[in-house]
């Protein structure tokens, strides 16, 4: 495939090339070894600054579709997010203002075979800006991801859960 790829760029080089070349010499008039040479120089130059300009495109354009994805992400799962924070920054401080206090602090091994480095860095870190919980330790160990969460109370487990689920339907590239 990548043989392919190659024999089909150095042929349309070529082709560009010789079309240049032709056209130097015909649009100048003039057939000096002088003209001649300056017309293979300057289709030279002018292929590889367009060969440039065009990789930088394909660039922009891959960096652009990645951007709408990551749009998205920041439409539908950042404000859900926000959401979370408040109801757990309310939650936790109902606990903590309580008379008789009455936490159980449990840590988490969550293992997943779903999950793939952005999607993992993502989870980690929005439970660790969660209030009450916090991830401890992400570990890649033949692409299961193993993640250890501390919680202040037993009762936000349900919040990991859908937290989780709420990364993974986004599919980040």
């Amino acid at each position: 495939m990548q043989s392919l790829y190659c024999r089909q760029a150095i042929k349309s080089f070529f082709t560009f090339f010789i079309v240049l070349l032709i056209l130097w010499n015909v649009l100048s008039g003039y057939f000096d070894s002088f003209f001649v040479a300056s017309g293979l120089f300057s289709s030279i130059f002018t292929l590889f600054v367009f060969k440039r300009l065009v990789d930088a495109e394909r660039s922009l354009h891959n960096i652009i579709s990645n951007k709408l994805s990551l749009y998205s992400l920041f439409v539908s799962y950042i404000p859900w997010l926000m959401c979370q924070i408040i109801l757990s920054s309310i939650y936790v401080t109902k606990k903590t203002l309580q008379f008789d206090l009455k936490l159980t602090p449990v840590i988490l091994l969550r293992k997943s075979k779903k999950h793939h480095d952005k999607s993992a860095a993502l989870f980690a870190n929005s439970v660790t800006i969660t209030p009450g919980t916090l991830t401890i330790n992400v570990e890649n160990r033949r692409k299961t991801y193993l993640f250890t969460i501390c919680l202040i109370d037993k009762d936000l487990e349900k919040g990991i859960s859908a937290m989780e689920s709420k990364v993974l339907s986004h599919r980040l590239q």
